[in-house]
């Protein structure tokens, strides 16, 4: 018997993003340990089969789950998946964005990556009241892996989950993201029209990831005539918010949204890039710091949240909300070849750890201790 690994979001836009990575990531990572056999993953019905390079060599369930309006897939997911799980009787069911069934006859590891609409509720509304079922689900999950030590901590404290159940295992990079060949970062600048030397964001700017403060940073940057910002990212419904703080602060005609783009683009761009710019309030562990580092770009955060694990010494961290701070220290990044590649030889460094071959093997061995858990509380009643 297989275990049965949530693969819907394989199934729609976040493929090739946030959770999607997440599921693609470690599927790969247990492909390299040759374990890759022994998943299924639990499909959406009426969506296609992911492609063959996102599922590696999982197989798929032979049932799928009811597809309903998204607002209120979260909400019905406790007794869809119950129910498949109770048909399909894995050996243990791995939930990666939420979807824990309401009851089951196998061990339950849910994967958490933040709990940010429940830390910024004003932000993240309608999110919020989707998910809060969730939420008070997981405290009945054999196990839980938190991409971090902030996201653990917000898991023990925001959903009582027994702190002796949830397990860190930090997320891995795709080999895609390492340094770009000159050639690569050529081809990148002619396809984008990029001609001069430029500042990187990375990400969809909703409120938590501050556009405002991205403006402000840049601004104080962007005094050179040679140096750009770009932000990379599909702002959707965000794009107008964007767009008026970049002719707030008064940069416009010097930034560059450049919208979606594919992960050998992405990495090129990074590798071109002066420094990646990250302001966000909150990350449940931020890939962009980690994907800017592989790629050996020097890297800028504000101390918060995951920033400490996952940027860890090699970047240049400042206080919180500080824009003054951060532009003061790229300026000085910027002004100093020698501390520019002391920061690229130490992030390069810093990023080996973040391997999905290390997530895998960490995420099979708290599927080795749910179902030993399982068995001594089945003994036990």
């Amino acid at each position: 018997m297989s275990f049965l690994m949530d693969g819907r979001p394989l199934q729609n836009a976040s493929a090739v993003r946030g959770i999607g990575s997440y599921a693609a990531g470690l599927l790969g990572g247990f492909a390299e340990l040759g374990s890759d056999g022994e998943t299924e993953l639990l499909l959406a019905s009426a969506a296609p089969v992911p492609r063959r390079e996102f599922i590696h060599g999982a197989s798929v369930a032979p049932l799928r789950v009811p597809r309903v309006h998204p607002t209120l897939q979260q909400i019905v997911d406790p007794l869809f998946v119950g129910w498949a799980v109770r048909r399909l009787r894995p050996r243990l069911y791995h939930g990666i964005e939420f979807g824990q069934p309401l009851a089951a006859p196998v061990p339950i590891v849910m994967t958490v990556h933040d709990l940010i609409p429940f830390l910024y509720p004003t932000d993240y509304p309608w999110v919020r009241r989707s998910r809060l079922a969730a939420l008070r689900l997981l405290r009945y999950a054999t196990a839980v892996i938190a991409v971090s030590a902030a996201t653990a901590d917000d898991v023990v404290r925001h959903a009582s989950v027994a702190p002796e159940r949830v397990t860190v295992v930090h997320n891995g990079i795709s080999a895609a993201f390492r340094p770009a060949s000159p050639d690569a970062v050529a081809g990148m600048r002619r396809r984008l029209g990029l001609s001069h030397r430029y500042l990187l964001a990375v990400g969809t700017f909703d409120p938590r990831k501050r556009a405002h403060l991205i403006a402000q940073v840049a601004a104080r940057l962007l005094t050179d005539g040679d140096l750009r910002l770009v932000i990379a990212g599909d702002q959707g419904k965000f794009e107008a918010l964007v767009r008026a703080e970049l002719r707030n602060a008064g940069i416009a005609d010097r930034s560059r949204l450049a919208g979606h783009v594919e992960e050998p683009t992405l990495a090129a761009l990074y590798s071109g890039a002066e420094c990646l710019l990250f302001t966000s309030a909150y990350e449940g562990f931020g890939l962009p710091v980690a994907e800017a580092m592989a790629c050996g770009t020097p890297v800028a955060v504000f101390a918060n949240s995951s920033m400490r694990e996952v940027a860890g010494p090699a970047a240049l961290m400042v206080r919180d909300g500080d824009a003054a701070a951060m532009a003061r220290a790229v300026a000085r990044l910027l002004a100093d070849p020698d501390e520019r590649d002391d920061r690229r030889e130490a992030g390069l460094r810093w990023v080996t750890q973040f391997t999905w071959r290390r997530a895998a093997e960490a995420t099979l061995e708290v599927y080795a201790q749910a179902e030993r858990r399982r068995r001594s509380r089945d003994c036990n009643v």
